[in-house]
């Protein structure tokens, strides 16, 4: 079984300073040149044509620390003419809009990579399911398509309770739907449509059938070239409310018996979606009468808020550059002081308002709370919280005793419902 640790330590000979490119840098702020300088490595940005960009994308690449910046414009022979004089060492996705540009670049330059032929298995839920279903490995029952009478006839037909309405690319970041009938099916249908093509410029819809589960797992994934499999270096347990909404994510402890069933699973799901190189992040569902099931794959590295303690937790972006600049030398792995439980909570408002100064501070200044997500200053303005993006921010929560943490997410959602969001006047 692949190791699982929270941190990668590199032999002090296996990182050899270099030029990596990074593709599509968008909405990572700055984080994968900034962790390559860390390392000695220069940074070269490929873009895309402003023009060209989906319109959540637009505006949100941070190059600041990149030493040159390409941008490519459909022609993959002059991309490439215009990195070889660079020296450049290494190709990774910064986004979901970079994976298979960044599969033919590596491919081009001859350096390690995934397979360009097969980059769709690696971005889109749809062509996973079916990939994972061909061999046996527990997937939903779903269909890819992008018309909504073949949408609604497939449900019909399949009668099941319930179904799921997602963006095939995995890395458009809006929630799926759960429908139950063809009216649902339809409202669905336009509004992950719209949010498809607003971050990804595609149009392409799955719908699968809805897998129950109170708990979706979260597994973060580092594959080397120069090893047979990949490095596990997180698990997350995320919780979701009866709405979907995401209410907390729990680092799992890498001795659990379900953290190695997740492992293992994982590891098949890896091989048969042609990860060889690079971060993943895969989303898994454990079902009770078939078990651990994959619902979407990205094979991209994205900050999350707990950067910056990494002495509480491994951030993917270092684990997939340490990956990036290990050389041929493979990293070992390392298991670093770990006697602290790591818990991510999102707030979650009701309604419009602003946040109340007094009952933030409490929130804030709770026992277990190590970080505070941006944004969240007394007076600024929340929305409602239908989804992750309209949440008012997360915080990141640490102790030794699960019992701290459990009374801290109950005075957090206490001051949520007495007072922490001020309504809006009408």
């Amino acid at each position: 079984m692949a190791p699982f640790s929270t941190a990668v330590v590199l032999s002090p000979h296996s990182q050899h300073a270099g030029v990596v490119a990074v593709v599509a840098p968008y909405g990572d702020g700055g984080r994968h040149a900034r962790e390559y300088a860390r390392h000695g490595w220069e940074s070269v940005a490929v873009t895309l044509p402003a023009r060209s960009l989906p319109g959540h994308h637009r505006g949100s690449a941070d190059l600041t620390g990149y030493r040159h910046e390409v941008v490519h414009r459909g022609d993959l022979h002059r991309t490439l003419e215009q990195l070889r004089p660079l020296g450049v060492a290494a190709v990774v996705a910064g986004s979901g809009l970079g994976v298979a540009l960044a599969d033919h670049l590596a491919e081009g330059l001859g350096l390690p990579g995934n397979d360009p032929t097969t980059s769709a298995l690696r971005t889109d839920r749809g062509l996973q399911a079916a990939a994972l279903g061909d061999i046996g490995i527990a997937v939903p029952r779903s269909l890819r398509t992008d018309n909504l009478l073949v949408a609604q006839r497939w449900a019909a037909f399949s009668s099941m309770p319930a179904y799921v309405v997602a963006a095939a690319d995995s890395s458009v970041t809006a929630p799926p739907a759960v429908c139950r009938n063809a009216s649902d099916i339809s409202n669905a249908w336009r509004r992950i449509r719209q949010a498809a093509r607003h971050h990804t410029g595609g149009t392409e819809v799955v719908i699968q059938e809805h897998l129950p589960g109170d708990t979706q797992y979260i597994v973060h994934t580092v594959s080397y070239p120069t090893t047979a499999e990949p490095t596990v270096t997180a698990i997350w347990a995320e919780h979701r409310t009866s709405r979907h909404v995401h209410a907390r994510s729990d680092l799992m402890d890498r001795k659990d018996l379900l953290t190695r069933r997740l492992c293992r699973y994982t590891l098949r799901a890896v091989d048969v979606l042609g990860i060889d190189t690079g971060p993943a992040r895969i989303r898994i569902v454990c079902c009770a009468d078939r078990g651990l099931t994959l619902l979407s794959a990205r094979t991209y590295a994205q900050p999350s808020p707990t950067d910056g303690i990494a002495h509480h937790t491994t951030d993917h972006i270092q684990a997939a550059v340490r990956a990036a600049t290990a050389g041929i030398t493979p990293p070992s792995a390392a298991e670093p002081h770990r006697d602290r439980l790591v818990t991510r909570i999102s707030l979650i408002s009701p309604h419009d308002g602003t946040l109340d100064a007094d009952l933030l501070h409490a929130v804030t200044a709770l026992p277990t709370v190590v970080h505070v997500g941006a944004g969240l200053v007394a007076g600024a303005h929340v929305r409602q919280t239908i989804d992750r993006a309209t949440s008012p921010g997360e915080l990141v929560l640490s102790s030794s005793s699960p019992e701290a943490i459990g009374e801290d997410v109950q005075a957090i959602r206490s001051m949520e419902t007495s007072g922490l969001y001020i309504k809006a006047a009408r």
